[in-house]
């Protein structure tokens, strides 16, 4: 018997196209591959956000060290008493009297509210220290000259920032 054959002729015929498999498997890839795309998206966004909120603590931080730069470690008005407070923030003479203070909304380096950050705070802790050992705190004594001032910024009532400095009283002529 006699089979003819026909050039270019495969055992299935004549093939064209894609099978279903091959573009279920396709889909499959791009499929991860967008997933993968906006998971990379979000977690850029999160990380955005976290890197502002950062940015924002840091400078409202810094807004506290700018005005206790140009407050005197002691208060003229009160030379012995390390819990004196002037009344407002805008009369305090030394850095004792910003002790304990909490400012929501939180201060520009001119001492006025930042109306423009409702949900923000910034909190202020003095405390005397060694100067040998500036990690050991002391009950607060106007007789020791090395203070370690922290502030910690909080928004919307969770931690964002916290730094710390010293303050030290100058020499005695």
């Amino acid at each position: 018997m006699n089979v003819r054959k026909y050039p270019n002729s495969s055992p299935l015929g004549n093939r064209r196209g894609f099978t279903l498999m091959e573009t279920a498997m396709a889909t499959v890839i791009v499929g991860v591959a967008v997933v993968a795309t906006c998971q990379l998206l979000a977690t850029g966004t999160t990380s955005n956000i976290d890197a502002t909120e950062l940015t924002t603590g840091v400078n409202l931080a810094n807004n506290i060290h700018e005005i206790m730069v140009a407050v005197p470690f002691v208060d003229p008005n009160a030379p012995t008493s390390t819990s004196y407070k002037e009344s407002g923030v805008s009369n305090y003479a030394g850095i004792w009297a910003f002790n304990g203070d909490t400012y929501s909304p939180p201060l520009d380096v001119k001492r006025n509210p930042i109306s423009t950050y409702p949900n923000w705070s910034q909190s202020v802790t003095v405390q005397t220290v060694a100067a040998n050992n500036v990690n050991s705190a002391r009950p607060n004594d106007i007789t020791v000259p090395t203070a370690k001032v922290t502030v910690t910024i909080k928004h919307a009532g969770h931690f964002v920032y916290q730094t710390s400095w010293l303050a030290m009283a100058p020499d005695p002529p």
